[in-house]
């Protein structure tokens, strides 16, 4: 990759500590009934409509779902649903998803008893830029992009240059290097995982990553296998 790409990339990281700075600074205010769809008398854009539509909705954290599009592993009808929220930089997480995941994917998922949501919680620019991109690339692959990020995650943020290699694994999930920089500068994505993490955190609690929640009951933590597997088997019918 030039050194002129590399700028972009940076100057795209950049914007992703700007946005979220704006944001947190915008989420602390009182700006009064979310039915108004303005804030100071600027219209707000179609995520933020989406947020304040399921806010008014009565919906819980939980069952509001992703404004842009959900990442989901499992049949729409399986009985258990398991929510977790998660940090794309985080080692328990990274953990789960290469050890844990597949073991709850062949004896629950792939047999219709449970299906997982994955919700992002990042905690850094890093984190935030791959849960950005995951919703960038084509529904389809995005379970798949999430695999991978979690795969390789001790390789790409260890790298001289984790986001050029973040790029990289976006290039081979579909997305060009132009798709990259506009993705990252996605205010409406930014503010869409950045009001997700602020419900979990203010509704749930949601303070640390990994965080379960299996048909509603709490677990947080890289829990072992039979500990979630036994929270499974009490929430099936």
């Amino acid at each position: 990759m030039s050194q002129n790409n590399k700028i972009i990339i940076a100057v795209a990281a950049l914007a992703i500590l700007v946005g979220a700075g704006v944001f947190f600074s915008r989420a602390d205010r009182n700006t009064g009934p979310a039915t108004e769809l303005v804030e100071d008398g600027v219209a707000l854009s179609a995520t933020a409509q989406a947020v304040a539509a399921a806010a008014n909705s009565g919906k819980g954290a939980l069952e509001t779902p992703n404004p842009l599009g959900e990442i989901v592993l499992g049949k729409a009808d399986a009985p258990v649903t398991i929510v977790e929220y998660a940090s794309l930089t985080c080692s328990h997480c990274g953990q789960f998803h290469r050890e844990t995941l597949p073991k709850v994917k062949a004896d629950y998922i792939d047999k219709g008893l449970v299906k997982i949501y994955f919700r992002p919680f990042p905690f850094d620019p890093y984190a935030t830029a791959g849960a950005m991109l995951a919703q960038c690339v084509a529904p389809k692959a995005r379970v798949h992009f999430l695999d991978i990020l979690f795969k390789r995650q001790n390789s790409w943020l260890q790298s001289e240059n984790a986001m050029e290699e973040l790029q990289k694994l976006a290039r081979q999930a579909g997305l060009s290097e132009a798709d990259f920089v506009v993705c990252l500068k996605d205010a409406d994505k930014l503010e869409g995982i950045r009001g997700m993490q602020s419900a979990a955190a203010e509704e749930l609690g949601v303070r640390s990553t990994p965080t379960f929640f299996i048909n509603g009951e709490k677990l947080e933590g890289n829990q072992p296998y039979a500990e979630i597997e036994k929270t499974i088997k009490r929430a099936l019918p």
